[in-house]
């Protein structure tokens, strides 16, 4: 488990070193931006009259992070740090350890998230995808309690 971990951690610097993100920057737009864009893409394709919607709200986020670069790096240094806190305090309440947290909370869960939207009934994207995303804002909520 920790030779993934650090897989990650390498192909995250190097994808740092080629972009000039930082690590932290990096790791909030993939965790937090990418994963629920990915769900959401999902969503687009399955349900093609939500598709222009989706598309056009990605690419005004992702806009607005470009110009907004400079804020971005102390927000994303800052809630980095609050999200080590929680995986960290919460790794050691459930004895899974931070490496087994951060793989399932960062890899597994998003994955599967994934696969589920790709299978369910097409009438269930929608819920599901929000459901998906108000999880993902409650374990970002539940933090707050935990640090």
């Amino acid at each position: 488990m920790q030779e993934l971990f650090d897989d990650i951690v390498r192909a995250f610097q190097a994808v740092c070193r080629a972009t000039g993100l930082t690590y932290p920057e990096l790791n909030i737009l993939v965790y937090c931006l990418l994963a629920p864009l990915s769900w959401l893409l999902v969503l687009a394709l399955r349900r093609p009259r939500l598709g222009g919607a989706l598309l056009a709200a990605a690419l005004l986020l992702s806009a607005a992070l470009v110009a907004e670069r400079r804020r971005f790096t102390g927000l994303s240094r800052w809630f980095y740090d609050y999200n080590i806190r929680v995986l960290e305090q919460l790794g050691r309440a459930t004895g899974l350890g931070y490496v087994a947290l951060s793989l399932l909370m960062g890899v597994l869960v998003p994955g599967l998230a994934l696969l589920l939207l790709a299978v369910v009934p097409r009438r269930g994207v929608l819920p599901l995808t929000l459901a998906f995303i108000g999880l993902l804002l409650a374990y970002f909520v539940v933090g707050w309690w935990l640090v």
